[in-house]
């Protein structure tokens, strides 16, 4: 294409010439881990990597520089990342499944200025569809958070304190006897995902898990 002529693009991890994400860089995708979604709870979140070195790259990239062009290989890791978890296994074909986007927070949508978790959503949706179960993407979820450190900056109890009571159901959201499936990019803490747990449960929903793009290490 005459663009790619014009603006040769380089892989989003280790900058190979003429690829949106090479092999050997979309092979850190399948770095599959899990952890407690609540402690003491049945509920896991999985994560198809570690967030370090040319993950970080690349997802840096798709998430703050707006490469675009890494959604549809990012929702492919997210249906792969479905396959391996027990996720699907745990829900039933008797009520729908939704997909719920944990929210972003107002000033990261202003800078961003897009949904950036809708195209994972969208694709545990679909791969949801494929296994026969009615699942639809579903933005249950409003963060009203302030600014703060960065991802890997917050230690646990700075960011238990700064997402605590921060996310709300938006006001025409319907989750009573539903189940839901969380999706976000990156797991520190669990802070964040922990708190949208506690808030769709609130509002009489079942979680049947989460998934990440990617796990942090967690600052103590």
């Amino acid at each position: 294409m005459m663009r790619d002529a014009l603006f040769p693009r380089g892989c989003a991890g280790c900058d190979r010439p003429d690829e949106v994400l090479c092999g050997d860089c979309r092979s850190l995708f399948t770095n599959w881990r899990s952890r407690e979604l609540v402690a003491h709870g049945t509920a896991q979140t999985w994560s198809a990597s570690t967030y370090q070195g040319v993950v970080r790259h690349a997802i840096l990239a798709w998430k703050d520089h707006d490469d675009t062009e890494l959604d549809t290989i990012f929702g492919e890791v997210m249906a792969s990342l479905l396959e391996h978890s027990a996720i699907h296994r745990s829900c039933s074909r008797q009520t729908a499944v939704l997909v719920v986007p944990v929210p972003s927070s107002p000033a990261s949508m202003r800078r961003r200025g897009r949904r950036h978790i809708d195209p994972l959503s969208k694709a545990v949706a679909s791969a949801l569809c494929d296994h026969g179960f009615d699942a639809k993407p579903y933005r249950a979820l409003a963060s009203i958070a302030s600014g703060g450190r960065s991802v890997q900056q917050a230690s646990s109890a700075q960011r238990a304190q700064r997402i605590g009571g921060r996310i709300a159901l938006v006001s025409d959201a319907v989750m009573q006897g539903q189940q839901v499936v969380l999706v976000d990019d990156i797991i520190t803490t669990g802070s964040t995902l922990r708190q949208c747990a506690q808030t769709c449960r609130q509002a009489g929903a079942e979680v049947i898990g989460a998934m990440t793009l990617t796990e942090a290490k967690r600052v103590v």
